[in-house]
């Protein structure tokens, strides 16, 4: 079982249905060309993320790594359950030479669905886990709530500068779903409403749809979100709480064949450096990530935030148009609404690299991380 070139084929049309839709640099990330996943590497990696989900949100594994948790990270008042997974596998080869997935990390937390879904309708709509792409695209609008006409009761998705971000091409779609895309520095109080304002207009706050990493701010942006957000009468979808209740805290606590060994940095031995990556607890997209620790560097960590996880060695599956081989790392992106018994697996997103790092924020010019649309049942026309 393979992921070659030619299960990525030369599409360009998307990318260029993209450039004419939206502009912004992130645009330079997409690729020109779909991955399209065999059936039988499809169906490994929706168990295994069904898999890891489920372990993740058990509530000794929630128990134990909120033991873990820094209070002062916390805004409280979470919701009993997440609403978003963005689960991330690498594809390796196992002993047959065969690609399997292996699990590197998974966060409670929206990641970019709406250029997921703008790629599968210019590459062709394909079904995933058994739905249609319209089937998973009115999920996600029926968990956002837009009311696009209401004088009171606006549907935000709520970043500190978003579209200064890489992830800016995905704000700018949703935001053509009808959802006001703000700023944390537009928000204010007025007791314990939210409002912000909007070509000359004051706009009350309804729900939040939280794009938010507040540890990941500078300290004082991260203490005004906090008292901001923290007692605010607002719904939420995507709490920020439950970015760190469901992180790579979680690994500690799960086991299946789609997991590399991992173990707290502070309990790691010697011997197991040299084969090890060092993450911290609770961060995402890369940041963090000692790829060769050393007894030196874990001694000059300032918390026992840490993980060390196994090493995985990603398969070179895919070749660029440039004929230069590409490692390869799966996102599965799922929701959970909440009148539903368990998350539904909604997109998939494949990120490539030539380089060490697979995440944006680690991309330098030529190779670095691209993003792609990736169906589990692709047979796209």
């Amino acid at each position: 079982m393979t992921l070659e070139r030619v299960s990525a084929p030369h599409r360009p049309q998307a990318k260029a249905a993209l450039l004419q839709h939206i502009s912004h640099s992130g645009c330079a990330l997409v690729t020109e060309y779909p991955l399209l996943l065999s059936a039988n590497l499809g169906k490994q990696l929706l168990q295994a993320n069904r898999d890891a989900i489920a372990q993740a949100v058990q509530p000794a594994t929630l128990a134990a790594v909120k033991n873990l948790l820094p209070q002062a990270m916390l805004l409280g008042n979470a919701p009993a359950k997440p609403h978003f997974f963005s689960v991330d596998f690498a594809l390796c080869h196992n002993d047959k030479n065969q690609l399997e997935p292996q699990l590197i990390e998974l966060q409670a937390f929206p990641s970019m669905l709406a250029l997921c879904f703008f790629l599968e309708q210019h590459y062709g709509a394909c079904l995933l886990d058994g739905r249609s792409l319209i089937q998973r695209q009115q999920l996600w609008q029926d968990m956002l709530q837009i009311q696009p006409h209401a004088e009171d009761g606006d549907t935000i998705m709520l970043d500190y500068q978003p579209l200064l971000q890489r992830s800016g091409i995905s704000f700018l779609l949703t935001a053509q779903l009808g959802v006001q895309v703000v700023c944390l520095s537009e928000l204010y109080l007025k007791g314990r409403q939210l409002f912000f304002r909007r070509h000359g207009r004051e706009r009350k706050v309804r729900r939040i749809y939280n794009r938010l990493i507040i540890s990941a701010l500078p300290a004082s942006i991260a203490l005004h979100a906090q008292r901001l957000l923290s007692d605010a009468d607002v719904s939420w979808l995507g709490h920020p709480d439950w970015y760190y209740f469901v992180s790579k805290a979680s690994l500690l606590f799960m086991q299946g064949p789609w997991l590399p060994r991992v173990c707290q940095a502070n309990q790691a031995t010697a011997s197991q450096l040299a084969h090890s990556v060092c993450k911290p607890l609770f961060d995402f997209a890369g940041r963090g990530v000692e790829l060769s620790p050393t007894p030196a560097y874990l001694a000059s960590l300032k918390s026992d935030a840490y993980l060390l996880q196994q090493k995985v060695q990603y398969a070179r599956c895919v070749t660029s148009p440039a004929q230069q081989p590409l490692k390869t790392e799966i996102r599965l992106l799922s929701l959970w609404p909440d009148n539903a018994t368990h998350p539904t697996t909604v997109a998939m997103m494949a990120r490539l690299s030539a380089g060490d790092y697979m995440g944006v924020s680690q991309q330098t010019g030529g190779g670095g991380v691209t993003e792609a649309l990736c169906g589990a049942e692709a047979l796209c026309a």
